[in-house]
């Protein structure tokens, strides 16, 4: 098994069944007090020579981030929940659910990994997602999105993608979170 060394993460161990999927140990992310493994996806480092040190430097910026960016993101996710809850029957979430106000929200939501990888068009920067559970759609997930690491660009089921542009292939100038980056 192949491996590759992160200043940042540590080593990573290539994925026996994707080449292109590499994976460390869990580190310790302040944003969610939880300790993560990092994933880094699409990854060919005879591909992209340059791929490893903006890596770094997106998770960087990335697991600077605090608790209190944390708070910041709340009504982005609870907006995300409404928005999603207006789409499906509430009748199907669970009970504790009904009625959850914005400063609860992180109570239903379960991160679970980091995925690092480069945007394949327009932009080609690097993005870290931040895979979670959620109680209100526990087949799709949520991801959360970070341009560079550094601020949030994107909520949404974990589709794939790492913008909304690139879901509904509109101009980034479009897509509210991205633009305003």
């Amino acid at each position: 098994m192949k491996t590759i060394e992160s200043k940042v993460v540590g080593t990573l161990h290539q994925n026996e069944k994707i080449e292109d999927w590499w994976k460390s140990a869990p580190v310790h992310v302040e944003l969610v007090e939880a300790e993560l493994p990092v994933s880094f996806i699409e990854f060919e480092p005879e591909r992209d020579g340059d791929f490893l040190k903006d890596a770094e430097e997106a998770l960087t910026n990335f697991l600077e981030l605090s608790s209190f960016y944390r708070l910041q993101m709340i009504k982005y996710i609870h907006q995300y929940f409404l928005d999603f809850s207006e789409y499906l029957n509430e009748k199907t979430f669970p009970e504790k659910m009904k009625d959850v106000q914005p400063l609860t929200i992180w109570n239903f939501v379960y991160p679970t990994e980091i995925f690092v990888s480069r945007r394949l068009k327009n932009d080609k920067d690097i993005y870290i997602v931040l895979a979670c559970e959620c109680e209100w759609d526990k087949e799709h997930g949520l991801q959360l999105v970070f341009r560079r690491g550094m601020k949030l660009t994107r909520v949404s089921d974990q589709d794939g993608h790492v913008t909304e542009a690139d879901a509904y292939n509109i101009p980034d100038s479009e897509d509210a979170l991205l633009s305003a980056f």
